[in-house]
């Protein structure tokens, strides 16, 4: 039988890595359709890809460090970024941009920007840094 002590130990280890391999299992994700599917553009991709752990972490942990946030908001937008070089690099990222102007790899740069920007916000507002509390 395995004492509360432990568990408590055992979920606190566990927080933060669903939110981290949610994050990296979506960059990888982004990464294969994008390299089997030339001309298609995943718009979402790289908004979900920065923001999303952050966002989970702040749902997940009734009291989120902005540290661990900031980690995780730069490790989501690294991963996007990474992705959007690799398939611009092999020439995988040339479909539509819902942006006016800039191709499809200046959107995947501002989405992810957005997704850091909005899930580093919602880290900020859970830590308790925030100004509603």
């Amino acid at each position: 039988m395995v004492s509360p002590d432990m568990n408590k130990t055992i979920s606190q280890q566990a927080t933060g890595r669903l939110p981290v391999m949610t994050g990296l299992g979506l960059a990888v994700l982004w990464l294969v359709l994008g390299l089997i599917s030339d001309g298609t553009t995943y718009h979402l991709a790289p908004l979900l890809v920065a923001g999303l752990p952050t966002f989970l972490y702040a749902l997940e942990d009734p009291t989120p460090l902005l540290r661990r946030s900031a980690g995780l908001t730069v490790l989501g937008t690294s991963a996007a970024l990474v992705v959007t070089f690799v398939l611009v690099s092999t020439r995988n990222l040339g479909g539509p941009s819902l942006l006016p102007l800039g191709g499809a790899a200046a959107e995947s740069v501002i989405f992810a920007l957005v997704g850091a920007f909005g899930g580093l916000t919602v880290g900020f507002l859970r830590s308790g840094t925030g100004p509603h509390r």
